[in-house]
C-alpha cells in the first residue's frame, strides 16, 4: 500500500469522526492528499463543492496551527462556532474583539490551543500581529477567496498583496505550506494568484465549473414591470428559497418593496443597512421565515443554505466570474435550481459607471492632486464628498479612486479612521472633574484614563487618541467614544470627535510637476474590466448553449455543444406579463434608443492601452448589435404586447414634460423636474428662480406618482438622457426633441391578459 493511500485512509477516519461523512466529494481527496504530502496547492472548486474541507481536515492531522485568511469577517464567528460543534478547536481574530481579547487569543495560539484560526487580510497591516505570528507554529497558511489577490480578478483587495511577505516572515521553524482556494478564476487569474503568493511549485487542482443541476436562463426584458412580474411568477411557482441580486442599494430597496406589496415573503439586504438589520434578515432567511431575499453582492459569500431553488439577477453583473460565483449559491443540495439573468442593455450603464469610477483618466487624478496642493496643509482631513464639491468633478467614486492611485504612486498617504485624533478641553480643573463624575461609571473610567495618559489643563485643547485610551482601559473604541460624549454632556469637557474619514498626509515637499502614474497600466486594467463586462454582455446575447459559454470562458477541460437544459438549448421563451395601463405608476413606453457609442473611458483605453485597437474594432461591431437589438425589439413586439398610439391628452403631457426638461438645460435631476412641473415651492426651485419658467406648474393637477412614471418611462424610451454622475442630471436627447416638436412619437404597450 502506497504512503499516499495510507494517508488518505487515515484522513477518511478523521472525515467520519469529525465531519460525519463516509467519503470525500469529487476532487477533495486529491487536494487533501497533496496537502498531507507537504505540497503547496492552488485549488479551483465550484461554490458548494466543499473547498473548506480541503484545509479544515488537514489542519486536524498536521502539527501546529492552520491560519485561514478570509475576507468574510461577518461570518468568522459562525464558521468557528460550527467547528467547535464538531469538537475542532478554532477561533478568529478580527476588529470585533477588544485589544485584550486579541492578545489573549494570540497567547492561546502560542500554547497550541487552536487547530484553526481565521483572520482577515487587513490584519496583516499590523506589524505587531505579524511579529506575534513568528512565535507560533503555523503549519498551513490557507488563503480563501484567493482571486482577491489578483489585479485581474473580479474582487481585487490590495491587502491580499501583503500575504506573500507574511508567509516568508512567519517561517517558524520553516516556511508554512500554502493552499489558495477560489471558486472562480480564469487561467490568467490562476497564474496571477500563483505569482502573487509565490506558489512557483504548487500543484494546481481545477475541479471543473460544470454545475449540472443549475438551469441557466437569459430573458431579455424591456421594462421594469416585466422584471417584477417574472420575479413574482417565479417566487409563487417554485418551492424553496430564492435570492434576487440587484446592482445598487436603491434598486434592492425598490424591488423588495414591490415584491412585498405583491404578497411575496421578501426582505432587502445590502451594506448600507446596520449590522443588526443585516443579521436579522440573514437569520430569518436561513431559518425559512423569509422565502426570498433581495440583495446586492454583499450577501451570499459563505452562506450555506441548501434549499436555494432560484437565483435571479435583476441587473447585469460586471463579469462572468461574478455571475458564476453568485449563481453558485443555488442548488447546493444537488437538486435542480433555476438561475435567470433578466437582461436589458440599458442596465449596462450601472456597470459602466462603476468601471469609470474605479479607473479615472489621468486628468481627473491631476485635478484631485492640484486641489489637495491648493489647500496648503501637510495633513488634510477632508472626505471624498467634500473633495467632489471642491473640484467639481461630481463622480465621487472617481475621486475616491484617484486618492488610491495617488497613494500608490507615493504622493500622499492615507491613514485609518482609527488613527485620527479627537480634541478634548477641560472646562474645569482635573480635580473638580473627578469629583463631579460618577465613580465607577464608564465615563468615570474614561476620565481617569484621560488624566493618566495626558497632561490636561483647564481651557487648553489637547489631542487624544481614542484607540490609546481603549487599549489602556481594555475597552472597545465605541465604548471610549461613548464615555467622552457622556463627559461632554455632563459639561466636564469640550469634546470634538475625531475625523471619521481617512486623513490625507501630503508626502511631496514641493508640488510634483508630473505625477508618477503609469498611464498605460491604468488603461490596461480598465480595459480588462471592460473586456470582462463585454463578455458578460456576450453571454446575454449568445444563441449557443449558456452552460457551454461559461465552461469555455473558464477554459474548462469539459467541452459541451449543448446542455439540453438552458433557455437556448431548451428553446425557452418567456412571455412577458401584462404591463400597467397608460399613466399608471408602473406604466411603460416602448424602448426607442440605446446609446452604445464609446464612453470617455473607452476613449482613454483606445488611446493608452495595448488592447486599444481591439476595443476600437469591438465598438465598431456594436453598430451591428444595435441593428440586431432593433430587429429583436420588433420581433418581441410581434410575440408579446403590441404598441398603440397615445391619446391626444397623453401626447400633450409628454410634450409638456420634455419642454420642461429642455428649459432646465441639463442642470437638474428628476426631483427638481417633477417639482417644477407640479408648481412646488421647494427651496431649490425658488433659489434657482425656476418658478419663473413657462413650464412651472404646467402639470400641477397630475398626481406625483403618475408624473414620476411618465418621466421614468421617457428615460427608458430614450427621450431623456440621464448623466452618469453621482448626482444625475437630465437632458433632452435628439429623439426627445423630435417628440417634443411632434416630429416623432412614442407609444404605450397594449394590455395583455394577466399572467396566470
Amino acid at each position: 500500500m502506497s504512503k499516499n493511500i495510507a494517508t488518505l485512509d487515515r484522513a477518511r477516519v478523521f472525515l467520519r469522526e469529525y465531519f460525519g461523512f463516509e467519503d470525500f466529494r469529487e476532487g477533495q481527496a486529491d487536494v487533501i492528499g497533496a496537502v498531507l504530502q507537504g505540497d503547496d496547492c492552488l485549488v479551483i472548486m465550484p461554490t458548494g463543492s466543499g473547498k473548506s474541507l480541503c484545509y479544515q481536515l488537514p489542519a486536524l492531522m498536521l502539527e501546529g496551527t492552520t491560519l485561514v485568511i478570509s475576507p468574510l469577517i461577518a461570518l468568522m464567528k459562525d464558521q468557528t462556532d460550527a467547528l467547535w460543534q464538531r469538537d475542532i478547536p478554532a477561533t478568529f481574530i478580527n476588529s470585533s474583539l477588544t485589544y485584550d481579547e486579541q492578545m489573549e487569543r494570540l497567547r492561546a495560539m502560542r500554547r497550541g490551543a487552536y487547530k484553526l484560526v481565521y483572520v482577515a487580510p487587513e490584519r496583516f497591516r499590523n506589524e505587531r500581529f505579524v511579529e506575534a505570528l513568528k512565535e507560533i507554529q503555523i503549519s498551513l497558511f490557507a488563503v480563501d477567496e484567493a482571486h482577491c489577490i489578483s489585479h485581474w480578478g473580479h474582487d481585487f483587495r490590495p491587502d491580499y498583496l501583503r500575504l506573500q511577505r507574511a508567509v516568508e516572515s512567519i517561517s517558524n521553524p520553516c516556511r508554512p505550506q500554502v493552499i489558495a482556494l477560489t471558486a472562480t478564476a480564469t487561467p490568467y487569474v490562476r497564474a496571477d494568484i500563483a505569482e502573487q503568493l509565490g506558489l512557483d511549485r504548487a500543484r494546481h487542482f481545477v475541479a471543473g465549473f460544470d454545475r449540472q443541476n443549475l438551469i441557466l436562463r437569459v430573458i431579455h426584458t424591456k421594462t421594469e414591470i416585466e422584471k417584477i412580474n417574472y420575479l413574482v411568477q417565479t417566487a409563487n411557482s417554485i418551492e424553496g428559497s430564492g435570492i434576487i441580486f440587484a446592482a445598487t442599494r436603491k434598486a434592492v430597496e425598490s424591488v423588495a418593496t414591490k415584491l412585498i406589496n405583491r404578497g411575496i415573503s421578501a426582505a432587502a439586504y445590502h451594506a448600507g443597512m446596520d449590522e443588526r438589520q443585516r443579521t436579522r434578515v440573514q437569520d430569518e432567511f436561513m431559518s425559512g421565515q423569509i422565502k426570498t431575499i433581495v440583495a446586492t453582492n454583499a450577501f451570499g459569500m459563505g452562506v450555506d443554505k441548501r434549499d436555494i431553488r432560484f437565483v435571479i439577477h435583476y441587473h447585469l453583473t460586471d463579469s462572468i466570474e461574478s455571475y458564476y460565483q453568485e449563481i453558485g449559491r443555488a442548488g447546493r443540495d444537488g437538486l435542480p435550481a433555476l438561475c435567470t439573468l433578466l437582461f436589458n442593455y440599458a442596465d449596462r450603464r450601472t456597470q459602466d459607471y462603476f468601471i469609470e469610477g474605479s479607473y479615472p483618466p489621468p486628468e481627473i487624478i491631476e485635478e484631485v492632486y492640484k486641489a489637495l496642493i491648493k489647500i496648503g496643509a501637510e495633513r488634510i482631513e477632508m472626505t471624498s464628498h467634500e473633495l467632489v464639491e471642491l473640484t467639481g468633478i461630481k463622480n465621487e467614486m472617481a475621486v475616491q479612486s484617484a486618492l488610491v492611485i495617488l497613494e500608490k504612486a507615493g504622493h500622499i498617504e492615507r491613514g485609518q479612521a482609527s488613527e485620527n485624533l479627537a480634541t478634548v478641553t477641560l472646562r474645569i480643573s482635573p480635580l473638580e472633574c473627578l469629583e463631579r463624575a460618577r465613580r465607577g461609571a464608564q465615563h468615570w473610567e474614561v476620565l481617569r484614563a484621560l488624566l493618566d495618559n495626558y497632561d490636561l489643563v483647564k481651557d487648553v485643547p489637547q489631542l487624544v487618541s481614542p484607540d490609546r485610551l481603549a487599549e489602556s482601559l481594555g475597552m472597545t473604541r465605541p465604548q471610549v467614544l461613548r464615555g467622552l460624549s457622556q463627559l461632554s454632556e455632563l459639561e466636564l469637557i469640550n469634546y470634538r470627535p475625531s475625523f471619521r474619514g481617512r486623513g490625507i498626509q501630503m508626502l511631496d515637499k514641493e508640488p510634483a510637476k508630473s505625477l508618477r502614474i503609469n498611464r498605460q497600466e491604468l488603461a490596461r486594467r480598465a480595459a480588462n474590466e471592460q473586456w470582462k463586462l463585454r463578455r458578460m454582455v456576450d453571454y446575454a446575447y449568445t444563441n449557443n448553449c449558456l452552460r457551454a459559454f461559461i465552461l469555455d470562458y473558464f477554459n474548462d477541460i469539459k467541452r459541451l455543444s449543448r446542455c439540453g437544459a438552458c433557455s437556448n438549448c431548451a428553446g425557452y421563451r418567456h412571455q412577458p406579463a401584462k404591463p400597467a395601463s397608460a399613466g399608471a405608476a408602473d406604466g411603460t413606453l416602448t424602448i426607442k434608443r440605446i446609446n452604445i457609442g464609446p464612453s470617455r473611458l473607452d476613449e482613454f483605453i483606445i488611446d493608452s492601452a495595448p488592447t486599444g485597437e481591439s476595443l476600437r474594432r469591438e465598438l465598431s461591431r456594436n453598430s451591428r448589435r444595435k441593428q440586431i437589438m432593433e430587429t429583436t425589439n420588433e420581433l418581441f413586439q410581434e410575440q408579446g404586447p403590441r404598441a398603440r398610439q397615445l391619446s391626444d391628452e397623453e401626447i400633450l403631457i409628454v410634450r409638456k414634460i420634455l419642454s420642461c426638461v429642455a428649459r432646465l438645460k441639463g442642470r437638474f435631476g428628476k426631483g427638481v423636474l417633477i417639482n417644477v412641473l407640479r408648481g412646488s415651492r421647494a427651496r431649490q426651485v425658488l433659489s434657482n428662480k425656476l418658478d419663473k419658467l413657462s413650464t412651472y406648474g404646467l402639470l400641477k393637477e397630475l398626481p406625483q406618482d403618475e408624473l414620476k412614471s411618465y418621466v421614468e418611462n421617457l428615460i427608458s424610451a430614450g427621450c431623456i438622457e440621464v448623466s452618469k454622475e453621482v448626482y444625475p442630471t437630465l437632458s433632452l436627447t435628439e429623439f426627445g426633441r423630435n417628440v417634443m416638436l411632434e416630429r416623432a412619437r412614442v407609444e404605450f404597450l397594449e394590455e395583455e391578459s394577466p399572467l396566470k
